[in-house]
C-alpha cells in the first residue's frame, strides 16, 4: 500500500513539474524559414547546395546538370526542365 501511495504521489508530482515548453507559432515559422532551402539566389550556386524549385516547391540538391535560369540578377534552380519552361513563360511570378 505504501509503494502504491508513493507511486501516485510521485506520478502527480512529475506530472505537475514536468511541463514542456512549446514553441509559439511565430517561433516555429522562423525555424521553418531557416530550414527551407531558398528558391531564388543572388549569385550562382555550387553543386551540392540545397535549393527549392520555385514552381513545385520541391527541395533538391543542385547538381552539374540542374536546370538553371538567371533573371534580373537572380539565379533560380529547378527540379526539372519542365519547371524551367514554366518559369520562362512568366519569370516575374516566381522571382518576387
Amino acid at each position: 500500500m505504501k509503494s502504491f501511495i508513493t507511486t501516485i504521489v510521485l506520478a502527480s508530482f512529475l506530472g505537475a513539474s514536468g511541463a514542456t515548453v512549446q514553441a509559439s507559432p511565430a517561433d516555429s515559422s522562423k525555424a521553418a524559414a531557416k530550414q527551407a532551402a531558398p528558391k531564388v539566389f543572388t549569385s550562382p550556386q555550387k553543386e551540392g547546395t540545397k535549393a527549392s524549385c520555385p514552381i513545385t516547391g520541391d527541395e533538391f540538391t543542385i547538381a552539374k546538370d540542374t536546370a538553371h535560369a538567371e533573371y534580373r540578377g537572380k539565379h533560380v534552380y529547378f527540379c526539372c526542365a519542365g519547371c524551367k519552361k514554366s518559369f520562362d513563360k512568366d519569370p516575374e511570378k516566381y522571382t518576387k
